[in-house]
């Protein structure tokens, strides 16, 4: 399995959201730019507000979101994602996210 790395710095969320492309659906948001030729790993970062509910609800849905990632960018090549959870995501439930990403990163 691939590596797959925290995004950790605001400069990088930013930068994404400001370069990466969008894909808005029903529970997310998501950014994506391909990475750089000769990384090997790709980075990612899950934003989870506390609109989404209390601290249980915030990190079972970013852990959620995590599993998902972890299995969606396994064939895949690198790259740099931005997912933003929105309330909704809260009551979705695990195969709905796992849909939403997939269709999102598109095909492999």
């Amino acid at each position: 399995m691939r590596q797959v790395a925290s995004l950790r710095r605001q400069v990088d969320f930013a930068r994404l959201r400001r370069h990466g492309r969008r894909v808005s659906t029903k529970s997310l948001t998501i950014y994506r730019s391909d990475e750089p030729a000769g990384d090997a790993s790709s980075l990612v970062g899950i934003t989870v507000s506390k609109s989404i509910g209390k601290a249980v609800v915030r990190n079972k849905l970013r852990r959620r979101l995590s599993a998902i990632v972890r299995e969606a960018l396994a064939p895949r090549a690198a790259m740099r994602l931005l997912i933003i959870a929105r309330p909704v995501a809260a009551d979705a439930h695990f195969s709905d996210l796992r849909a939403e990403v997939t269709s999102a990163l598109g095909p492999t």
